[in-house]
C-alpha cells in the first residue's frame, strides 16, 4: 500500500476507531486497548504500542 497517496497505513479489516465523533472518551479507551491486547497476543509489537498510546489519551480525558 502506497501510504503517501492514502495518508494513513490502514490494515484491511480494521475500522478506524475514531469513525464516529459522538463515542464517548470512554468507550474509546476501552476499544483501543481492546485492539492493543490483541495486536499483542497476535505478536504485533508495535501496532500494540500504537494503540497502548491511543488508549492513553482517551485514559487522561476521562479522568
Amino acid at each position: 500500500m502506497n501510504t503517501s497517496q492514502t495518508g494513513s497505513t490502514k490494515r484491511p479489516g480494521i475500522a478506524p476507531l475514531h469513525s464516529s465523533l459522538n463515542q464517548k472518551p470512554q468507550h474509546s479507551y476501552e476499544q483501543y486497548l481492546s485492539r492493543a491486547r490483541d495486536e499483542e497476543r497476535a505478536g504485533n509489537r508495535i501496532e500494540a504500542e500504537n494503540y497502548y498510546q491511543h488508549a492513553e489519551h482517551y485514559f487522561r480525558t476521562i479522568k
